[in-house]
């Protein structure tokens, strides 16, 4: 506090000038700042705040709180410089806009919720609400004469949208050709009222992202300023200005290729590094990635340093669902895989060097549809879920797939090393030939839907759809029935193979019964525990994904099961604890049958399939 008699003992402070007009009289005391102690209180309270705050986001609401933050504000400097503290201290899940508007005058709470009704009342005069209750999703369509644009409500663009419509009205209304931005908070709270509009007055209708099937048809949203798409028939296909169903837009979608008739789809081997007897898989896999119902296989490329696997991969997402950032790092959560696949059709991951059974099942998920739930963040008894089906592409220098559920729904395709060109040439290049490709695609994909009706599977595996879809694809070009059939069989057992190869515990096992000369085909035969502690002493190698724990072990002989018992390695597992010997737990047998051979050996059966197709087919 200010002494007043400090500096003039026998005056009290005044702004008053005598024969001066028109200054203002104030209250100089009004501007004087707080306290020290007052001050110095309300710095401990929120302090101690944001210290506990993560785990508990209440308190950022008490009264308390808001009592010292406002106490706080009444000094710019110091406001400035809490405000940043609580914005990097508070839980990601509490907007800051929430906890500033908690100590806003009441004029401005009022201005914040007067605006909120008038974005609501924007929206509604110039937009269609859906709700998609499969997605669980609220949109708004928005007719642009020529155009309809459908925007998910509460994502970027939308707000982007609506911020921008709002000082365009506000500007045209308000004269000196000024206009006024809405707040996040008014932004906010328009979204959720909004959504509750959308969820139980809208259109009830499905929203696609990039791919739709619909009425027999399948439409590929180009995702150009024109918002066209391509609509594909067994007859043909063409493009759309107005399409019979709606797609929305993520802010990290980019446009596919606007497809050139007369393609040559030949061209795309120029660009990609697929070695030739594994061209009709990744084909066949593309073409099943522009289906949006069926399950799709997972794409896994692995090479060595300099066998262009993420140059391939990048160039093969470019064909089905462009983006900002085509490749994305290793998901660190299960969590970040299903929000990935919620705001892309194609969901791609590059340089993995390791893959949790927990990622791998996720994986597994995406592949074949299902969902993710999680609590949603500030709520008790509410959960946030994420059901999606996606193609899913990866790569990595070894194989990285080693869940055996994992392999029967993946195509694993190695790249061979090959020379280095400038990428500047190449790109330029498949900038001029990607039209062209893409269109051969399409025509691809035509013949492909024209010949689906007649192709039977006598023994369809797991991935029945897209093995169906592959020997629809051969048909149509001139190959015997059976052929993709036996492909994707052969792909299928070398996968089993790489999977056992890149497994620590399978290639232990394999190295065990190798080492084993009894007479008897037990080549172990005791506790889980036991059997651990036998292959660390002599077996293990440096690697990740080596169990630490008896558990650990027991889950990945289950999952390791039918690709060992492939190569005449038989694992029993027991269901309870037992004593055998000493030790007690989990019992375990080894038993081998057969001719037993290394982990290649796997792929003998069905390599004459494979070289057969070579030296039947002209160049793939």
């Amino acid at each position: 506090m200010i002494d007043e008699k400090l500096f003039f003992p026998d005056e009290k402070l005044s702004n008053y000038v005598p024969n001066v007009p028109n200054v203002p009289i104030f209250d100089l005391s009004a501007t004087i700042k707080p306290i020290d102690e007052e001050v110095e209180a309300a710095k401990r309270v929120i302090d101690e705040a944001l210290e506990t705050c993560k785990e508990n986001p209440g308190v950022l609401g008490s009264d308390e709180f808001i009592a010292a933050y406002k106490t706080i504000n009444q000094d710019q400097s110091l406001a400035y410089e809490y405000r940043d503290k609580i914005k990097k201290a508070k839980p990601s899940g509490v907007p800051m806009a929430d906890i500033d508007a908690s100590v806003a005058p009441p004029s401005e709470a009022n201005a914040s919720e007067s605006v909120a009704s008038e974005l609501i009342e924007l929206v509604q005069a110039h937009c269609s609400l859906i709700f998609d209750a499969q997605a669980d999703k609220c949109f708004v369509s928005i007719d642009k004469g020529t155009r309809i644009e459908t925007l998910a409500i509460g994502s970027k663009p939308f707000t982007e949208w609506l911020s921008y419509q709002y000082y365009n009205i506000t500007k045209a209304c308000g004269g000196n050709n000024r206009g006024k931005s809405a707040s996040e908070a008014s932004i906010k709270q328009a979204c959720f009222a909004l959504s509750g509009i959308a969820k139980h007055e809208g259109d009830k209708q499905r929203v696609y992202l990039r791919v739709a099937d619909h009425n027999g048809g399948h439409y590929l949203f180009i995702g150009d300023e024109q918002l066209r798409v391509i609509e594909v028939l067994p007859t043909g296909w063409r493009i759309l200005e107005q399409p019979p169903v709606k797609f929305w837009m993520p802010s990290s979608m980019q446009s596919l290729p606007v497809p050139q008739t007369g393609g040559d789809l030949s061209l795309l081997w120029n660009f990609i590094n697929i070695p030739e007897l594994d061209r009709p898989l990744v084909l066949a896999w593309v073409l099943e990635a522009l289906r949006s119902e069926t399950p799709k296989p997972i794409l896994a490329l692995s090479g060595t340093q300099g066998s262009a696997k993420s140059s391939t991969q990048s160039k093969i997402r470019q064909l089905i669902d462009n983006n900002a950032v085509n490749l994305r790092a290793a998901p660190k959560t299960i969590e970040d895989v299903f929000v990935s696949a919620g705001v892309n059709w194609l969901v791609s991951f590059e340089n993995l060097s390791h893959l949790t059974p927990a990622m791998q099942d996720a994986l597994c998920t995406l592949a074949t549809g299902g969902g993710f739930a999680s609590r949603t963040l500030h709520t008790n008894s509410d959960e946030t879920i994420i059901e999606v089906k996606r193609p899913v592409i990866v790569n990595s220098i070894p194989s990285v797939i080693t869940a055996q559920d994992l392999t029967d729904r993946a195509i694993s395709i190695e790249l061979p090393p090959i020379e280095y060109r400038e990428e500047t040439e190449i790109n330029a290049k498949w900038e001029l030939a990607k039209p062209l490709i893409f269109g051969g695609l399409l025509d691809l994909f035509v013949k492909t839907l024209a010949q689906l009706p007649q192709v039977k599977l006598v023994k369809p595996p797991r991935m029945a759809d897209f093995t169906r879809l592959g020997e629809a694809m051969m048909q149509a070009q001139g190959h015997n029935s059976g052929t993709f059939d036996a492909l994707y069989k052969a792909n299928r057992a070398e996968s089993i193979g790489r999977a056992l190869e890149s497994s620590p515990i399978a290639t232990a096992i394999c190295d065990l019964v190798d080492d084993y000369n009894g007479i008897s085909n037990t080549v172990f035969h005791g506790t889980v525990k036991d059997l651990l502690t036998r292959l660390a002493d002599k077996y293990r190698h440096d690697a990740e994904g080596w169990p630490r724990s008896a558990k650990g072990l027991s889950g990945i002989l289950k999952r390791q099961l039918p690709a060992l018992h492939s190569i005449g390695i038989d694992v029993e597992l027991g269901r309870k604890h037992q004593r055998i010997g000493s030790s007690q737990g989990i019992p375990v047998t080894i038993r081998k049958y057969g001719n037993i051979g290394n982990i290649g050996n796997v792929v003998s059966e069905f390599s004459a399939p494979k070289k057969k197709f070579l030296e039947d087919s002209e160049v793939f």
